[in-house]
């Protein structure tokens, strides 16, 4: 064993959340699926595609595998790779192994956006355009980028318009399209009273992000808030299923950092 000591955050994090999802004004069925847990600190939203009731079957299989694979490790996951990746991965060969066995399910996928919190980090993992939003000090900050074929093109000006018209909904990732897929992975320094927001795009492509900011601001309770972002969708439309999980950070006033003392005093 080292005899090192093991190294203690400066900050321990107890966490809150809450989520909403519905159906929206014009659909009929719900296609996002969505979990959150404080006690494990793992938050997961996805938004299903694929027509019929597939969408719902594809983001149905991404977050109980997700939610398995951070529950047991299994898969473990290699070397430097974080657990929501890899649990995303596992997502991704689940549901594009359920599509090819079952040709109701053909073509089917998920977005995935998903936040771990592990002692005074939070890792963000996301592929599509699903998004994850910050909250801090009353400023509203996106913090993952769509994986969207417009977003390509600024990327990659030689491409534009190789691959067709960069509608906003059009998305160049997803998790079950393909035997493989990239999970973008990001990390962050949570802060006290910090807000993350993760939300499909039923709600982010219907409400601006001045109008968000203005609802995660009001000093409503986050139920309220996240009825209310549900309801300013619906009210620009609600083309689509729209689901959200706000999730707050607090210092755990019960946490304090082991205490220096001073060297006994001698008289």
């Amino acid at each position: 064993m080292s005899d090192q000591p093991r190294t203690i955050p400066v900050e321990k994090f107890l966490l809150r959340a809450v989520g909403r999802t519905d159906v929206g004004a014009q659909r009929t069925q719900n296609e996002d699926a969505m979990y959150y847990d404080d006690f494990l600190g793992m938050y997961v939203v996805c938004d299903g595609m694929g027509g019929h009731a597939s969408g719902q079957v594809a983001s149905d299989i991404a977050i109980r595998t997700i939610v398995h694979s951070l529950k047991t490790g299994d898969p473990p996951p290699g070397p430097g790779v974080d657990p929501l990746t890899s649990a995303m991965k596992a997502a991704n060969a689940a549901v594009f192994q359920r599509s090819l066995m079952d040709p109701a399910c053909h073509g089917m996928g998920t977005t995935a956006v998903g936040l771990r919190f592990e002692e005074n980090l939070v890792h963000v993992c996301h592929c599509g355009d699903s998004r994850a939003y910050l909250l801090r000090n009353g400023m509203l900050s996106q913090i993952t980028r769509d994986h969207s074929l417009r977003n390509l093109y600024q990327d990659r000006p030689d491409l534009v318009g190789t691959l067709g018209p960069a509608t906003s909904n059009v998305i160049i990732r997803a998790v079950g399209l393909d035997a493989s897929v990239d999970i973008e992975h990001n990390q962050g320094v949570p802060e006290h009273n910090d807000v993350y927001l993760l939300c499909c795009d039923g709600l982010s492509d219907l409400v601006d992000d001045w109008m968000i900011r203005e609802i995660m601001t009001s000093g409503e309770s986050l139920e309220a808030v996240a009825d209310n972002l549900i309801r300013a969708a619906n009210n620009n439309g609600g083309t689509d299923n729209i689901t959200v999980v706000l999730v707050q950070t607090f210092i755990d006033p019960l946490w304090a950092p082991p205490q220096q003392y001073a060297p006994e005093a001698r008289y």
